[in-house]
C-alpha cells in the first residue's frame, strides 16, 4: 500500500491537474470495503450544525443517504460518517496546522448522538460521542510534501489540545515519509481507576 500510494502522488501523463486530496480519495477508494463512499464534502448533524468543508470524507453508504445540491456539493449527515481528513501539500505554520485541525474539529463538535436518539446497531448502545471515542468520527491530517519537524509538531499538536476538550482532538497527523503522531496510553501511569494517561508521540519513518 505505501509503494502504491507513492507511485500514485507523482504526476503522470494525462494526470497533470489532479488534486492531492483527488489522488488521496482515489487510493482509499481501493483499498476500503464497497460500503464505504470517499468523496469530499460536508457534514451535519440533526440540530442543522454544519461542519467546515472537508477533503475526504468517509461514509458508511448502509447507514444512510447523503445530499447533494444541483452544483455538486455532498452533504453527509454525521451518524453515516466514519472518518474525515484534511490533505496538504505541505504544511510549515503554525498558521496553517491551526486551520487544519479546526477544520477537522468542525466535524468532531458535530452531535453524532442526535439529542440521545442515535444508536450504535453494531456495539448494542446509544451513541455517545463526548465520552465514548469508539463513537467519534475518526480525524486525520495528511501532508503529502514538505512538513514542521516532528518534534514540532508533537509540541504543537500537544499545545493544542491541551486547550480544547478530549471529543474533538484530532485523532492523527501523518507527514508522508516523514513521521507519524498520536496518542497512545502511558501504562506506566495508570491511576487506581484504571484510567490512562493519554500522551503524544511521534514515530519516524
Amino acid at each position: 500500500m505505501r509503494a502504491d500510494l507513492a507511485e500514485r502522488m507523482v504526476e503522470h501523463p494525462g494526470e497533470l491537474g489532479v488534486g492531492r486530496e483527488e489522488i488521496i480519495r482515489r487510493f482509499l477508494r481501493i483499498y476500503l470495503p464497497a460500503r464505504f463512499e470517499v468523496s469530499t464534502g460536508f457534514a451535519f448533524d440533526s440540530k442543522g450544525n454544519v461542519s467546515k468543508q472537508l477533503d475526504v470524507v468517509i461514509a458508511n453508504s448502509l447507514v444512510c443517504p447523503r445530499f447533494e445540491t444541483p452544483g455538486g456539493v455532498r452533504f453527509f449527515p454525521c451518524e453515516s460518517v466514519v472518518a474525515v481528513g484534511q490533505v496538504k501539500s505541505s504544511l510549515r505554520s503554525d498558521a496553517e496546522l491551526e486551520s487544519a485541525l479546526v477544520n477537522l474539529e468542525s466535524v468532531k463538535d458535530l452531535d453524532r448522538s442526535a439529542s440521545g436518539r442515535a444508536f450504535d446497531v453494531d456495539r448494542g448502545e446509544p451513541i455517545d460521542h463526548l465520552n465514548n471515542h469508539l463513537h467519534q468520527i475518526f480525524t486525520f491530517l495528511l501532508v503529502c510534501g514538505k512538513s514542521l519537524k516532528d518534534s514540532t509538531m508533537q509540541t504543537k499538536l500537544m499545545d493544542h489540545v491541551l486547550n480544547t476538550v478530549p471529543h474533538v482532538w484530532t485523532n492523527l497527523v501523518f507527514a508522508l515519509d516523514q513521521y507519524l503522531v498520536t496518542f497512545a496510553c502511558d501504562w506506566r501511569r495508570l491511576s487506581k481507576s484504571n484510567a490512562c494517561k493519554r500522551n503524544c508521540f511521534a514515530t519516524g519513518f
